[in-house]
């Protein structure tokens, strides 16, 4: 059974990610797209856009009890097994996001992880407390 708090957090960026257009799947075993593929990954919520020549890909990871080891084999199997095949003349934008509670930014505020996620920190109403863009 999911937690309250990772409900939250997964309620939470839906409703956000809906505003920004995306058309969301919430943990899909198998991507809605037969250009988008995985094997050993499922995202918490999966928010696709296309418009404009532009295709963009949220991957929304929630993270309750977010740790340094965790978060960093996430990357490892999101690398290693999300695949996206490209179309001419059209850009494409991979989104991983993580969403944590607050309190806990500073047990994730490492480079490879931050290079990586845009980090959202959510309150324990539901409400975004800060959008920490990626390291560039």
């Amino acid at each position: 059974m999911e937690g309250q708090l990772h409900s939250l957090l997964k309620r939470t960026v839906f409703k956000e990610l809906e505003k920004e257009g995306y058309a969301l799947f919430i943990e899909p075993i198998e991507s809605p797209l037969e250009r988008l593929w995985w094997n050993s990954y499922k995202p918490d919520l999966l928010g696709i856009m296309s418009h404009d020549n532009c295709f963009k890909i949220a991957l929304v990871e929630c993270e309750t009890n977010p740790r340094k080891r965790r978060v960093i084999e996430k990357i490892s199997k999101i690398r290693a097994s999300l695949m996206l095949q490209t179309k001419l003349n059209e850009k494409q934008v991979i989104r991983p996001i993580l969403t944590i509670p607050t309190v806990s930014f500073c047990r994730i505020n490492y480079p490879e992880i931050r290079e990586f996620w845009e980090i959202w920190i959510i309150t324990n109403s539901g409400e975004i407390l800060h959008k920490i863009d990626k390291k560039r």
